[in-house]
């Protein structure tokens, strides 16, 4: 039997999708790149913090209100002069901490290599989390590790043991009339047979094979994270 797991806090209405926001306010979701500055990065995770229900659209395209919380201020100060050459994982993290005074639950998952036990633990991490109603955000590279990619997968299928599919949200393109995904990204998950880089996923609206490696999640069950580090690193996501 193939079931399509998708999260709770998404919904079309009207052709156009949804989720309930900061406050419980009804709000459109969806970023294409030029909305806002920054890369893929930013967008990507602009969207998951509405999925939380920490921000909603109109916090990012309009002039903050006074009654706003801080951390709507300090998260749009942090982006404000997004880096064009664009953020790692770990870089978003310690801002979203910064805007959060280190009370947002924000973790950080990358390998280093692609054995099996590393992917494994990848793919289990962003099936549990979509299993319990949370949108991961995933970062890829092409096969050469030069171009980097970020998008937000909000669903998921598996099928014949060997593949997981990632229904995501992807600022690159445009979000079809009634739709609840704009990308699919096909993990390898046929441990048995493949071994290290022979492992590669693949990217359907870029039509290419890629490497999932990297992923950033917000779950309100982990601990309050560290006091993050001031040095900050440059990744082209």
């Amino acid at each position: 039997m193939w079931k399509i797991n998708i999260i709770d806090n998404i919904y079309i209405d009207k052709g156009i999708l949804h989720t309930y926001g900061r406050e419980g306010i009804f709000t459109k979701v969806f970023l294409k790149q030029g909305n806002l500055e920054g890369k893929c990065a930013v967008y990507s995770l602009m969207m998951l913090l509405m999925l939380h229900g920490k921000l909603n659209r109109d916090d990012l395209l309009h002039r903050v209100s006074n009654n706003a919380p801080d951390y709507i201020k300090k998260l749009k100060r942090q982006f404000r002069y997004s880096n064009t050459r664009g953020y790692s994982f770990k870089d978003l993290r310690i801002k979203l901490l910064r805007a959060f005074n280190n009370k947002l639950p924000i973790d950080v998952f990358e390998i280093r290599n692609r054995e099996e036990k590393n992917l494994r633990k990848l793919h289990q991490i962003i099936m549990e989390q979509l299993d319990r109603g949370y949108p991961v955000q995933i970062g890829l590279w092409d096969l050469q590790r030069k171009v980097g990619h970020s998008v937000v997968a909000i669903g998921y299928s598996q099928f014949d043991q060997t593949t997981i599919r990632l229904y995501c949200l992807d600022p690159s393109y445009y979000l079809p009339y009634a739709s609840f995904w704009n990308n699919v990204i096909d993990l390898d998950a046929y441990y048995y047979y493949f071994v290290g880089e022979d492992h590669l996923d693949f990217s359907h609206m870029a039509n290419g094979k890629v490497l999932v490696d990297s992923i950033l999640l917000i779950d309100e069950n982990l601990e309050l994270p560290f006091e993050p580090e001031e040095k900050e690193s440059i990744l082209p996501f």
